[in-house]
């Protein structure tokens, strides 16, 4: 109950308000009833003083005359006691030597016993010529007493003392009714103190209520309220200071949000991820793309420690090093999930005031540079072998002819017949290269129009016609009469032919090849089938590469560059096509090239560049 108590005042200014005035009052009150209580009692004493000190007065000359004459004990008895009924006090003459002559509350038989008060105070100011007086409480009547002495001269010099003494309580008795009456006001100063107390409260804590209400809506976000001026008083300027400061942060924040904004704009439109973690290792920023390298979903990241968002290894060894060394760090990491990337890291120490220094790292993903860099490796060293091989060949023949052999005419002439055949291996082969390069650069136009299929299907067949027959493969065609597609005729034409041909080289002796076609949609599909050695499926993913073959001693024999289907790709995908191979090792391959369907042929058919719609190098 205390500890409620205490959290109320502390927590209401309104009883803070209300118990200070109160308190205020009440010590008021008591400080001024200490003050009257201790001036009465003062007062009644000085009072109690005067009035015996003038009833000796009185007695002053019978005391004397008693004492000249040397009246006894029975006379004095009677003296005092007449005087005591007279001053309603207790009279006592004593001698200079401080024995008692005379007591009203005694009996003069008992004066015997009792003792001298040459000693007490008042005696000692009354046997000196002045009037003594003295509080204490009676020996003999067990009563607080105000002891007056009075000194009885006679002539120049004291010859008795006469002391009046009275109760305190003869003058205070009349003091408990106005201690009630202080009391009671007191009681009523403190009830209007608190009704005045509640009232003042009120009225000066409803503003500041108001403005704590509005305060706390300010910090919900809500800049648009203002708080009530109603005064000019210090309330007022607190609610026009509150309303400028809410129109002023209203203004940072909307300025701090535009900034932001801004940066994060600028964070999300980078090609580089950026990561910027505090010294604590708590993430405090990542744009789009680091989240996308990551694999880390839309705020999942922030504020969560580094090292549980990215499970790196070397990416937190960098962290280590940078946050250690304190200078720029720069290194390539390999990243495999969620999938495999090259990443070129930059790590800066981020400054924080009053906090550990923390780290940026900026995250460039290079896995398409390095793929790129591994394609052109591979690319030289697999034309540097294709060219090496039939110059080597010929070459050597060569060097036969002119060591001799020209004098051996059978050996001659087959030694120049191969000689010739690696040279057209070798313009194949450059007119492969030529024309897959012209594709990727966007050098060859395509004449795009309705081309009837089953011409250029036929036309094919008639040029592959000789060497499938050589090779004792049968061709075979099933195109539906009167369907065209959209195409480039000379550059289709070269698609087929490159399909017919590796078919016709790939399938012994006995086998069969067939071109299909048959429309699918709004586009057409062309099925070339064979039933030769097939592809396996470890290899189908790359078998449309540059110089990738599946036998690669087969496919010198039978002269492939290996750039065919290559070739063959980039050429559909510039028909905005698609390409598909499917093959079952020793059961024979079927690809199929789906093209868009046409109509008739437009007055100017369109062209499109080749490199227009190029898929990216593989």
């Amino acid at each position: 109950m205390p500890a409620r108590l205490t959290h109320l005042v502390r927590a209401r200014i309104a009883v803070k308000l209300v118990l200070t005035l109160v308190g205020f009052v009440a010590v008021t009150t008591l400080a001024a009833g200490l003050y009257l209580t201790r001036a009465l009692d003062r007062f009644a004493v000085e009072s109690l003083q005067a009035r015996l000190a003038t009833a000796g007065g009185l007695l002053h000359d019978e005391t004397r005359a008693l004492l000249h004459r040397r009246a006894g004990v029975d006379e004095m008895a009677a003296f005092t006691r007449q005087a005591a009924r007279l001053t309603d006090s207790r009279v006592t003459v004593m001698r200079v030597d401080g024995w008692v002559l005379g007591d009203s509350e005694v009996a003069a038989g008992d004066l015997g016993r009792l003792e001298n008060h040459a000693a007490r105070p008042e005696m000692q100011a009354a046997l000196a010529g002045d009037i003594g007086h003295d509080l204490r409480t009676s020996v003999s009547i067990q009563t607080p007493l105000m002891y007056v002495a009075l000194p009885v001269r006679d002539g120049g010099r004291v010859v008795g003392v006469l002391r009046l003494a009275l109760p305190l309580a003869a003058v205070t008795s009349s003091y408990a009714q106005l201690h009630r009456v202080m009391l009671a006001g007191g009681l009523i100063a403190l009830a209007v103190a608190f009704g005045i107390g509640i009232f003042v409260a009120g009225r000066v804590t409803r503003p500041v209520i108001e403005m704590q209400a509005i305060a706390h809506q300010m910090s919900e976000g809500q800049f648009a309220v203002r708080a009530p001026v109603r005064s000019v008083d210090e309330l007022g300027a607190l609610g026009r200071a509150l309303n400028v400061m809410a129109v002023r942060l209203r203004e940072q924040i909307e300025t701090l949000q535009m900034e932001r904004a801004k940066a994060t704009a600028i964070l999300d439109g980078m090609v580089e991820g950026v990561i910027a973690v505090d010294g604590h290792e708590s993430i405090l920023l990542m744009n789009e793309r680091a989240r996308a390298m990551f694999g880390v979903g839309h705020g999942r990241g922030d504020g969560k420690p580094f090292l549980e968002v990215i499970r790196n290894a070397d990416l937190h060894e960098i962290f280590r090093e940078s946050r250690r060394a304190g200078d720029v760090a720069r290194r390539e990491v390999r990243l495999t999930a969620p999938i495999e990337r090259f990443l070129r890291v930059t790590a800066v120490r981020l400054l924080l005031a009053g906090e550990p220094p923390g780290l940026v790292m900026v995250v460039d993903d290079v896995t398409a540079l390095r793929r790129l860099e591994h394609v052109r490796t591979e690319f030289v060293a697999n034309v540097s072998h294709e060219l090496r091989t039939p110059l080597t060949a010929i070459q050597g023949y060569l060097e036969t002819l002119l060591g001799g052999a020209l004098d051996e005419p059978e050996h001659a002439r087959r030694f120049l017949e191969i000689a010739f055949r690696q040279t057209e291996r070798l313009g194949r082969l450059l007119n492969d290269l030529t024309d897959l390069s012209n594709i990727e650069l966007g050098k060859v136009s395509l004449r795009l129009a309705p081309t009837p299929l089953a011409a250029v299907v036929d036309s094919v067949l008639a040029i592959i016609v000789a060497k499938a027959r050589e090779g004792g493969v049968t061709l075979a065609a099933a195109v539906p009469p009167g369907l065209s597609v959209a195409a480039d005729h000379d550059r289709l034409a070269q698609i087929l032919i490159n399909l017919v041909d590796n078919a016709v080289k790939y399938t012994p002796t006995g086998g069969a090849v067939t071109v299909r076609a048959r429309p699918v949609g709004d586009h057409v599909e062309i099925a070339v089938s064979d039933t030769g050695v097939g592809i396996p499926r470890a290899d189908l993913p790359r078998i449309t590469e540059r110089f990738y073959r599946v036998d690669r001693a087969r496919s010198r024999e039978l002269g492939g560059t290996g750039l065919g289907l290559a070739i063959v790709k980039h050429l559909v995908l510039a028909h905005g096509g698609d390409l598909a191979i499917d093959s079952e090792e020793g059961q024979g391959t079927t690809v199929r090239v789906t093209l868009p369907v046409s109509g008739d042929a437009p007055a100017d058919p369109p062209r499109r560049s080749a490199a227009a719609t190029r898929p990216p190098v593989t």
